[in-house]
C-alpha cells in the first residue's frame, strides 16, 4: 500500500471515529429520512439471495458503523462479522450491542432468530479473514469512503464464498435533472450546516457531501463488482436515484 493511501486510511479512520455519535444522524440527514428503509431494502435484498432466509449463514458486513445493518441481519437470525477501520464506530455498536442484550436478558420467554454479532476493527482492503469464510456479504455506505474500492471488492469476493451474494447500498444521484439539482443544493448547503449544529464538526459533513458529488454511483459500483470478479451484477436505484442497491455473486 502507498504512503498516500495509508494517510487517506488514517483520516478515514480518525474522521469517522470523532462523527461516531452521530453518525446515524448525518445518514438520516444526508438521506432525506430514507436511510432506515434503504437498509430494510438491503437486508431484504440479501435475504432474497439467500435464498429467503439469513438464518445461520454467516454474514460479513464491511464498514459496518454503528451496527445498524450488523444488528438487522442478526435480528434475522444470521451470524454477523462486522467490520470497520473505526474503532469510535464499533465502540458505538459495541455499546448499543451490550445494552441490548442487558434488554434481552430482563425480558421474559424466548427470542426468535437471534442471530450473532461480532465486531472487528479491519481495514475493507486487507480483510483479515480466510478466503470463503462467509456465505455472503454486504457493505452500506462505505464503499466510497474508501481509497481503493476496487481492492475491497476483491477481498470482499476473496472472502465470500463461490455463489455467495455481495450487496451495496450507497448514495448516488438522480439523474433527473431537477430532481439531481434540487438535491445538491439540499447536500451542499443544508447538510454541513445541519451537521455542523448537530453533530458538531461540518468539515467532517462535507467531506461526506463532497465524496457523493464524486462517487460514479451505481454504474461505477456494477463497473468494479466486474472487474474484481463478480457476476450476475444487477443495480436498483433507490427513491428517484438518491441512492441505490447493487447486487452480485462471487
Amino acid at each position: 500500500m502507498s504512503t498516500d493511501l495509508q494517510k487517506s486510511t488514517r483520516r478515514q479512520r480518525a474522521m469517522f471515529s470523532t462523527i461516531a455519535e452521530h453518525y446515524d444522524l448525518v445518514n438520516d440527514l444526508a438521506s432525506l429520512g430514507q436511510d432506515r428503509l434503504w437498509r430494510r431494502a438491503a437486508v431484504r435484498a440479501l435475504g432474497d439471495a439467500c435464498g429467503g432466509f439469513l438464518a445461520g449463514r454467516r454474514i460479513l458486513d464491511v464498514a459496518c458503523g454503528t451496527g445498524s445493518s450488523s444488528r438487522a441481519l442478526a435480528d434475522r437470525g444470521a451470524d454477523v462479522t462486522g467490520c470497520d477501520i473505526a474503532d469510535g464506530m464499533l465502540a458505538v455498536a459495541r455499546r448499543r450491542e451490550f445494552g441490548r442484550r442487558r434488554r434481552r436478558d430482563h425480558q421474559r420467554g424466548p427470542v426468535c432468530c437471534d442471530g450473532t454479532v461480532r465486531y472487528v476493527v479491519a481495514d475493507a482492503m486487507a480483510l483479515p479473514f480466510a478466503d470463503g469464510e462467509f456465505d455472503a456479504v454486504t457493505v452500506s455506505y462505505g464503499l466510497r469512503n474508501m481509497p481503493r474500492p476496487d481492492v475491497a471488492l476483491a477481498q470482499m469476493r476473496r472472502v465470500c464464498r463461490p455463489g455467495g451474494p455481495i450487496v451495496v447500498l450507497d448514495f448516488d444521484m438522480p439523474g433527473d435533472p431537477l430532481w439531481r439539482m434540487l438535491y445538491t443544493h439540499y447536500a451542499t448547503v443544508a447538510l454541513p450546516a445541519l451537521g455542523g449544529l448537530l453533530g458538531g464538526n461540518a468539515d467532517a459533513y462535507r467531506y461526506l457531501n463532497a465524496s457523493i458529488a464524486r462517487w460514479q454511483g451505481r454504474r461505477g459500483v456494477t463497473a468494479m463488482l466486474r472487474e474484481t470478479g463478480w457476476h450476475g451484477v444487477a443495480a436498483k436505484p433507490l427513491t428517484g436515484g438518491i441512492a441505490s442497491l447493487c447486487r452480485a455473486v462471487a
